[in-house]
């Protein structure tokens, strides 16, 4: 299969569960994204108040679900506008969705993959996202699960 993603689309991965931050971090690399994982989101807060930029937030939702999102304000303010963001949960784990304000899972913006990721619906979300700077994903043509 033929996969498009720009290879300048720099994304942020936040995910208290370290396996799961390395296993989403290698299927964006392997589909061309460029990721910067952390393990809490006052991390990415201040790496972004430090100065670095991204495209997009994917998050990991665990046990601590609702402590989780309730630091995305901060997030935002820090990057001074509004970033799309994607929320992974283990199936196992879907019941922390419940711990997240109904505000949250009401967003039109609200997009949920199951983890461990697949990399066609990762895919899917990555070349939908309309990339600050006008650019679009889209660019190099790279295979996937090859």
């Amino acid at each position: 299969m033929s996969a498009r993603i720009h290879r300048g689309c720099r994304i942020a991965l936040v995910d208290s569960d370290a396996l799961q931050r390395i296993c989403t971090n290698n299927s964006l690399w392997a589909l061309g994204a460029d990721s910067a994982p952390f393990s809490r989101m006052p991390e990415l807060a201040a790496s972004i108040r430090a100065g670095h930029r991204f495209d997009a937030v994917i998050v990991g939702l665990h046990a601590d679900a609702a402590e989780t999102v309730a630091a995305w304000p901060g997030v935002q303010e820090a990057a001074g506008q509004p970033l799309p963001v994607l929320y992974l949960a283990h199936p196992t784990e879907l019941e922390t969705l419940q711990q997240l304000p109904s505000t949250v899972l009401s967003q039109v913006s609200f997009r949920l993959l199951a983890s461990p990721v697949d990399e066609g619906a990762l895919l899917a979300w990555l070349n939908a996202l309309d990339l600050r700077d006008g650019r679009r994903a889209g660019g190099k043509v790279l295979r996937v699960g090859a």
